[in-house]
């Protein structure tokens, strides 16, 4: 199917580009603007480089943003008895195969060479999770100053061990580690820490560069460009008699 672009909706088209491209360049100043404040406060953070007494110092005189280099421990890990070691999160799911069934429809040419299409029952099996079982400790420390296990986000679980226990039955085991290297990013104040990132094996400048890299300006105009050639191809491939 040929289509047939008018002077007219090319016209129209550089109006629908040129005002998308406007409000493109207004988002982006803005992205802009509240990352250059961000950065800002990036650079002016405290840097504390695997220094504990300077820590206890800055969390008791409310020395504000900081990034902190050390060591994440757990302070009580936990564990199931049919799993080796100890870890600061595990969760064991309980699942079974199970038979599924789903409509399914295909394409066919008839004895006469004319294609239809039917709807057939195909089934399937899947491993479905029917329990799920967690456990979490309590207290970590970073730098040796305990705190409670929520206060920094520990690295995503990942799965350690399957076990079967039956016939279609298996346990599955996901878990997090005790020991991290890493820095943090956090405002000390009130004796402790608030509002703590993770990042997990950098030192604190390559946090730093890694928080500054811009990628989300690149990652926006990718998106806006594609959103832009998509809106001119569709007002194409519209009608458009309006513009007759």
């Amino acid at each position: 199917m040929s289509m047939e672009i008018k002077k007219r909706e090319v016209i129209f088209s550089i109006i629908i580009i040129a005002v998308m491209l406007i409000i493109g360049f207004s988002i982006s100043e803005h992205m802009k603007k509240k990352q250059l404040e961000e950065y800002q406060t990036y650079d002016t953070a405290v840097k504390i480089d695997n220094d504990e007494e300077l820590f206890r110092y800055g969390m008791k005189t409310h020395i504000g943003n900081a990034f902190v280099s050390g060591n994440l421990k757990t302070v009580d890990p936990v564990s199931f008895s049919e799993v080796d070691g100890k870890y600061s999160f595990i969760k064991k799911e309980k699942q079974e195969y199970t038979k599924h069934t789903r409509p399914v429809t295909e394409t066919y040419k008839d004895s006469k060479g004319k294609t239809k299409t039917r709807t057939k029952t195909e089934e399937y099996w899947t491993w479905d999770t029917i329990k799920t079982e967690k456990r979490t400790a309590t207290k970590i420390s970073f730098l040796n100053v305990e705190f409670a296990y929520d206060k920094i986000p520990f690295p995503s679980s990942r799965q350690i061990k399957i076990k079967e226990t039956g016939y279609h039955k298996r346990n599955v085991y996901y878990a997090t580690g005790t020991d991290f290297k890493g820095t943090i990013y956090t405002s000390l104040k009130d004796n402790t820490i608030n509002e703590t990132k993770f990042y997990k094996d950098q030192t604190i400048s390559q946090t730093v560069e890694n928080l500054e890299s811009g990628h989300e300006i690149l990652i926006f105009w990718i998106f806006w460009s594609i959103l832009i050639i998509g809106a001119v191809i569709g007002f194409y491939y519209a009608e458009n008699r309006w513009l007759d």
